[in-house]
């Protein structure tokens, strides 16, 4: 069963879709974080056929726009990583608390800049999570968003702390929050296993940051499984790259949730 659903965030409207597998029992779920300038579906719809696979082996799921994203009331220009962190902490609860869930059973599954505000919801709410997925994961801020430091979008961001990004607004709250966010901090304060998934040929966000994560997780001696896709690019835009990259982690929360 697919449910749209609505819940707010610092008293703004969230739009998500929350998927149950058949049944009536409580069932583990995951809370899926889209990237920056990405939506609940995510490019070429990969959440959503991630959830409905889920679904089909047991497991609930919860994808939703962050404010200024998609569906969910806000704008663009308005975003911030402690904005995403928010609204990620407001469906956590709007999942846990839902009838048809076992909320000891939770996962959390992000993607780019999902990936990171994961690791740092993880790191506030430490023992919540059994599990997490992380895809073409941002480990740290520098060289990321680098086509917002051009003298246009300095120029704009002085004159009028906004500038354009491919015709989304950008204010310069989320690019210094960007640069200051340490996930590889918080991501270690849980213990839950981690499994991260890059492209070998992500120009946006290099395989090097996936190599971060797991030289910080084995440091903390946890539990960390990294797969490198071949030749995928940054949003995985390929039917057999995407396939591999849900297959993993379907696998991965199966054995681990």
């Amino acid at each position: 069963m697919e449910t749209p659903v609505v819940f707010d965030s610092k008293g703004q409207q969230i739009v998500g879709m929350l998927h149950l597998p058949n049944g009536r029992g409580r069932a583990p779920a995951a809370l899926l974080l889209h990237g920056f300038t990405g939506t609940k579906s995510e490019t070429h719809r990969m959440f959503v056929k991630l959830s409905r696979k889920l679904a089909d082996h047991g497991i609930a799921s919860l994808r939703f726009d962050f404010r200024g994203s998609g569906d969910s009331a806000g704008d663009s220009e308005d975003l911030t990583i402690r904005s995403q962190v928010a609204d990620a902490l407001e469906a956590l609860r709007y999942l846990a608390r839902h009838r048809r869930i076992n909320s000891r059973r939770l996962a959390l599954v992000g993607m780019s800049m999902g990936a990171a505000v994961a690791a740092m919801v993880v790191g506030r709410e430490r023992t919540r999570f059994k599990t997490m997925t992380l895809w073409a994961p941002v480990a740290e801020g520098a060289g990321i968003l680098d086509n917002l430091s051009t003298p246009e979008a300095v120029a704009s961001l002085a004159q009028t702390g906004i500038t354009d990004h491919d015709g989304n607004l950008v204010g310069v709250g989320f690019i210094r929050q960007f640069a200051e966010m340490r996930p590889l901090r918080e991501i270690v304060k849980t213990r839950c296993p981690v499994l991260l998934v890059h492209g070998t040929r992500d120009a946006t966000v290099p395989h090097q940051h996936s190599d971060m994560y797991e030289k910080t997780l084995l440091h903390h001696k946890r539990i960390v499984k990294k797969v490198l896709v071949p030749g995928a690019d940054h949003p995985f835009r390929k039917h057999i790259w995407e396939q591999r990259v849900i297959g993993e982690t379907v696998d991965w929360l199966l054995e681990t949730l």
